[in-house]
């Protein structure tokens, strides 16, 4: 287990990821930044309205947990909920959707302040963590998830080396806080899984090997995982 609390860790986590958003949005043209997408193929700000949705989903569920309130479920599907969000938000403007996203960020980062080290280390919230600790959901559904979806953008556009950089430095800075072993092997497995898919067969076999060493477990999900079929061909 880390030294470090985990409070500081998740707080340092959202406050990166909400650098890496600024500088995602800083390292494209006004044009790229207004861009619109298809359902099929997400523009930048498409992205980011979808990244902002969940963590506003995420900071009601905590609002309700720091308030001792019972914690609301998100009982619609989560694909017809993904394409509800597309279809609102996709016309406006990347100013409004980065506003939006910023004061997402400040009301989660206010949240996360009000959690105990016993609140995040407990797996007594299932409602938000399933089965796990409190603060995996900020280390996956919140910093994992968001830095996939930059990722999937500079795929998307045909710049693997950056998307590949992006996955690569998420799970580093994970990596680097120190989490238990079993919770490094899951992001190390999703890496392998990133790298399979986009064929870096090499990257991928030797970071699963990683996975496995770590979380013994997921030898055998990967033996049937679909996105690590290219690897196990």
């Amino acid at each position: 287990m880390t030294t470090q609390p985990f409070k500081d860790i998740v707080l340092d986590l959202v406050r990166q990821s909400q650098l890496d958003e600024e500088a995602f949005w800083q390292g494209m043209s006004e044009a790229e930044r207004n861009a619109a997408g298809e359902w099929t193929l997400w523009s930048a700000k498409d992205h980011i309205a979808h990244r902002t949705f969940w963590r506003q989903d995420l900071n009601r569920k905590l609002t309700a947990l720091v308030q001792q309130q019972e914690i609301p479920s998100t009982d619609e599907d989560e694909e017809h909920l993904n394409e509800s969000t597309y279809k609102t938000q996709s016309q406006r403007p990347w100013l409004d959707i980065h506003a939006d996203s910023e004061h997402a960020y400040a009301e989660l980062f206010r949240l996360a302040e009000q959690l105990s080290e016993d609140d995040l280390t407990s797996t007594r919230f299932p409602a938000i963590s399933g089965k796990n600790p409190l603060y995996t959901t900020f280390f996956g559904a919140l910093f994992e998830h968001e830095h996939e979806h930059l990722a999937q953008y500079y795929v998307d556009h045909h710049d693997l080396p950056k998307a590949i950089e992006v996955r690569e430095r998420c799970i580093n800075t994970i990596l680097q806080t120190g989490v238990p072993e079993w919770v490094k092997g899951w992001f190390i497995y999703n890496l392998a899984c990133f790298y399979a898919q986009h064929n870096e067969l090499e990257k991928a076999a030797t970071r699963l090997q990683e996975a496995v060493t770590a979380t013994p477990e997921l030898e055998e999900r990967s033996k049937s995982d679909p996105d690590l079929a290219a690897l196990r061909a």
